[in-house]
């Protein structure tokens, strides 16, 4: 019987819209490419959401991978989390599970800075309760040790009776692995069948 719903957050529960946003500086799509994979496609960002290095060296890291576009690619990151939006449908998602017995959670990749950056669009956050950011642990998905902490600060999420939502199929095999029961988020729609499949089940 599931019990618990753990929510990743971004793609999730907040958009991350990254091409809008990069459109936005008007680069030519060469240099748009690069900064992007400077950025968020780049080895960098997942320290920025493991949260051990200093921002200095993550200024200096993310510089390093397009140097020729070194203002630029700190402009775009310093501003990035104008690319952050809460989902209309999370809280009532969240309120409607809740409502009928079951706990919520989130596990999710994020950093400090982009939390203070975006605390507008995590609002729902409270409605929680509970949940592990990467930054805060210094782990980050897929590896398993992050799942491991989760289920230690909360021992009443037990895998069997649990279910994982995440846009990367990658992290979603991981809970997957550990005996949680797993959803692959494509679209509101989508995930919202397949976990009520889940539940009925």
């Amino acid at each position: 019987m599931i019990r618990n719903v753990v929510f990743d957050i971004g793609g999730v529960l907040v958009g991350f819209d990254w091409p809008s946003y990069i459109k936005k500086y008007g680069f030519e799509p060469e240099k748009a490419e690069a900064i992007s994979r400077a950025l968020i496609y780049g080895p960098v960002w997942k320290e920025l959401d493991r949260g051990v290095w200093t921002m200095d060296q993550l200024l200096e890291g993310f510089a390093s991978l397009a140097p020729q576009y070194r203002e630029d690619v700190l402009k775009v990151f310093l501003n990035s989390g104008a690319c952050i939006y809460r989902q209309e449908y999370a809280i009532p998602w969240i309120k409607s599970l809740q409502s009928r017995g079951f706990h919520t959670y989130f596990l999710s990749n994020y950093s400090q800075w982009m939390i203070e950056e975006t605390k507008q669009a995590l609002d729902f956050l409270p409605v929680l309760e509970g949940g592990i950011f990467s930054c805060d642990v210094r782990q980050i998905k897929p590896d398993a040790d992050i799942y491991r902490t989760l289920m230690e600060h909360y021992p009443q999420i037990t895998p069997e009776e649990s279910v994982f939502l995440d846009d990367s199929p990658a992290n979603v095999e991981t809970a997957k692995s550990l005996g949680f029961h797993g959803i692959v988020f494509q679209s509101y729609e989508q995930a919202c069948a397949e976990l009520e499949t889940l539940l009925h089940s």
